[in-house]
């Protein structure tokens, strides 16, 4: 028996390679007794039925339900946060590190989880903070990471980063990513920074290609904030970027600040989850 009443379903919007997957999940939780709710970025991939506004799902669900790769995951998780709905991600992407149900096996996964077997995890986000001549213009979450980059130019960007208040440096480089444990495995793996096992209360400090050989990634708290200051004098061309989905552009002397956010993001994975197994799937590692 379901432990679930009412899931909403969510889909990689416009992609119809994920028609046949999503149409499989339909039909399972119909069959599983589970009122169904699609949401709008399904519209087109599954024929006749109504869909809903992200909203909708996160006050009348007790179930989200992903279907795609980890950056569908992200989008919705964003959407999400505040409702407390717990998310299971069926992987149609590549990599996957977050959706981890298999969609072969006819769901065998997906059904012992909507079954009540399955581990929960709660992970964190980060609140990223716009300030311009001291107000607060564009505020953003992040599942992933917060990075502040060059934008359409090579050009290495000067900035200074301080930690509660406390200066740490200075630095020049293409940018800066601040990651939460769920994005070590993201952005800044691959411009050299830690894996962090997703169970540690703490943030990743990773510079992009900084100008100097002693630079190295800084694991910090979560419960830091961190400003990082535009200080580069001759007229800039960077933007903050949320998740690699929500981008804004900087001005000079522009901060961002990064703090944790105040809920976490409930996920759902099979019984036999195991996070290392995962990295060594998806790092080819022996």
């Amino acid at each position: 028996m379901s432990k679930f009443s009412k899931a909403g379903l969510i889909a990689k919007s416009g992609d119809l390679s994920v028609s046949k997957t999503l149409n499989d999940v339909y039909v399972l939780l119909q069959n599983s007794g589970l009122e169904v709710l699609l949401d709008s970025s399904t519209r087109g991939l599954l024929g006749g039925p109504v869909t809903v506004e992200m909203e909708t799902i996160g006050t009348e669900c007790d179930l989200a339900i992903v279907i795609g790769g980890d950056g569908t995951l992200l989008h919705a998780a964003r959407e999400l946060v505040n409702y407390n709905v717990p998310l299971i991600g069926v992987n149609r992407g590549r990599l996957g590190f977050l959706v981890d149900v298999s969609p072969e096996d006819k769901l065998h996964e997906l059904v012992e989880i909507i079954n009540g077997e399955y581990i929960e995890e709660h992970r964190l986000l980060l609140d990223a903070n716009l300030l311009r001549e001291g107000e607060v213009i564009h505020q953003s979450l992040a599942f992933n990471d917060t990075v502040m980059r060059s934008k359409d130019i090579l050009q290495i960007i000067e900035f200074e980063i301080a930690i509660n208040g406390s200066f740490v440096l200075s630095q020049r480089a293409d940018g800066i990513i601040v990651a939460t444990p769920s994005g070590s495995t993201a952005y800044s793996l691959s411009s050299g920074g830690p894996i962090v096992n997703p169970n540690l209360n703490a943030l990743v400090l990773q510079p992009i290609c900084p100008h100097t050989l002693s630079s190295r990634p800084l694991v910090v708290t979560a419960e830091s904030e961190i400003d990082i200051t535009v200080t580069e004098r001759k007229p800039v061309s960077a933007q903050m970027v949320c998740d690699g989905q929500v981008y804004i552009d900087l001005n000079n002397d522009d901060i961002i600040r990064v703090k944790r956010h105040n809920r976490t993001i409930r996920i759902l994975h099979p019984s036999n989850y195991d996070y290392h197994r995962i990295l060594r799937e998806k790092l080819n590692w022996g």
